[in-house]
């Protein structure tokens, strides 16, 4: 038995070296090299399989006449690695990359925004710029994304009692354009998604053309300000960003316009007051805030937090 094998061994090794001399020569056709190629391949595979030793010693008996990285340790075929890209991309989550991509994804009738979009207002090329500050309508949402999120991972909103003033406070931004500020907010929703957000986290933003555009679905809560002290900051609260970082620069005064402007409408449509005194301190449970005195950060920045302490928040609805 183990001469027979050995002769099978041997006359294998003899056809491997001959179809592998031929290869080296060029003196076969096209088809015949692949067809060769192949009988090549399965021969070493039936030699590997008729040796009562190792692969290792496989390997050493025959030299360099296997093709190299071609045979595992445990003498078995690795994965067919060919299969894969050998230095593949890294790729976003596949969420991230949905958020931006209008051509694959469109928005569904449970998520299209109720509130309707400025008035001449289009995001075909070339059109023209929709309307610069805040006269009661809200810029909707798939103006500026065709991102659904998905909602089964997100709370409801419950019943509104608070509204939240934010900053972006990443890069300074400025920029007044409708196609610059759709990008930025396609920025925001791309970086609020990276960190294991599902949805942009503002349910309002107001740009530095002073237009309020639509962000995460009233029905669900947002992520913009952690719970504090026993204090639940994510119920029925309200987010409203205005873009840009204001430590860095000033809001515009169309900004401090419309967020006046709009958080008197929010209150009026909710009922919810300034704030509210509990036992003669201020009730964190329910009012108009900024994000800095609901938990510890610099948001909404000094340039903001000022003016609005000193200017707005007196004029909002008692």
């Amino acid at each position: 038995m183990g001469d027979r094998m050995h002769e099978s061994r041997h006359s294998d090794g003899s056809a491997r070296e001959a179809i592998a001399r031929e290869l080296l020569d060029g003196a076969m056709a096209p088809s015949t090299i692949a067809r060769r190629g192949f009988v090549l391949a399965g021969l070493s595979f039936l030699a590997a399989c008729a040796s009562s030793g190792s692969t290792q010693s496989l390997s050493r008996a025959q030299g360099s006449s296997l093709p190299p990285g071609l045979w595992t340790s445990e003498g078995k075929l690795p994965p067919q690695r060919f299969a894969q890209p050998a230095s593949p991309r890294s790729q976003p989550p596949a969420a991230v990359r949905a958020a931006t991509d209008a051509q694959k994804r469109v928005v569904g009738p449970s998520d299209k925004p109720a509130s309707k979009p400025a008035s001449g207002a289009s995001t075909k090329a070339g059109a023209r710029e929709l309307p610069n500050g805040y006269n009661g309508t809200i810029i909707a949402r798939d103006k500026w994304t065709p991102f659904c999120p998905n909602v089964r991972d997100m709370n409801p909103m419950g019943s509104v009692r608070k509204i939240t003033v934010h900053h972006t406070g990443n890069d300074v931004f400025t920029a007044a354009g409708t196609a610059s500020v759709r990008e930025e907010l396609q920025t925001v929703l791309r970086g609020e998604m990276a960190v294991g957000h599902d949805d942009i986290a503002y349910h309002y933003i107001i740009d530095p053309a002073g237009r309020v555009w639509e962000g995460r679905s009233m029905r669900y809560q947002g992520s913009h300000v952690r719970n504090w002290k026993g204090v639940d900051n994510r119920t029925g609260n309200i987010g409203v960003m205005l873009l840009g970082n204001f430590e860095e620069q000033r809001p515009t005064k169309a900004q401090l316009v419309s967020v006046e402007a709009f958080v008197k409408d929010l209150q009026k449509k909710y009922g919810i007051p300034r704030q509210a005194k509990v036992g003669g301190r201020i009730s964190k449970d329910r009012g108009v805030f900024t994000h800095q005195e609901l938990s510890p950060t610099l948001c909404p920045g000094r340039n903001l937090q000022g003016t609005w302490k000193e200017v707005i928040f007196p004029r909002l609805r008692a």
